[in-house]
């Protein structure tokens, strides 16, 4: 069985999301959500001010994923825990939207390959092993969550990516990692 491509989860760099939040800040929500630090975290609210551009996925101050794709990742991986952050307008929730977002939390997956080049803790091109994705462990797998030290990485396999194109996704791009 042929192994199938992964893509990076990334921001699209033409699109603003939030602006003068409070109360939704790395403080908050830290970059990176590990295990003991999602258990601390509880459904929550928080605030913003002016205009909000409602992306599918959120990658400030953290990983967020929008409502209306909460399902679809449930599904590619069962696996995922959710808790939801619903952000309201701190000058008038009743006349701006009021958008629901998830936290997901999932395990590490360690199948990054030794061959990637860090730089001040991120990849500059980020490769995943061949011989660990092969494995039985990870070959049946959709969502994968990797860490490095100062970057949070979230992939997807072909098959996610194309469900998730087909929603027709706002604030994302998908970019083909290397696997050696």
């Amino acid at each position: 069985m042929k192994m199938t491509e992964w893509f990076l989860l990334k921001k699209d760099s033409d699109v603003l999301t939030i602006q003068n939040a409070k109360n939704f800040d790395r403080k908050n929500y830290p970059y990176y959500i590990d295990e003991k630090i999602f258990a601390e975290i509880d459904d929550s609210v928080a605030y913003y001010g002016g205009k909000i551009i409602e992306c599918d996925i959120l990658f400030e101050p953290t990983f967020l994923i929008h409502d209306r794709l909460q399902k679809l990742f449930e599904f590619l991986e069962p696996n995922l825990e959710f808790k939801g952050v619903q952000l309201y307008n701190i000058k008038n929730p009743k006349n701006f939207a009021m958008p629901l977002y998830w936290l997901p939390y999932l395990k590490i997956s360690e199948v990054l390959s030794e061959k990637i080049e860090i730089v001040q803790g991120k990849a500059k091109k980020i490769i995943l092993n061949k011989n660990l994705l092969e494995s039985e462990e990870f070959f049946e797998k959709r969502i994968l969550h990797c860490k490095l030290p100062a970057q949070d990485i979230w992939l997807i396999n072909l098959d996610a990516a194309e469900c998730l194109l087909r929603r027709e996704p706002v604030g994302i791009v998908l970019e083909k990692v290397s696997i050696e």
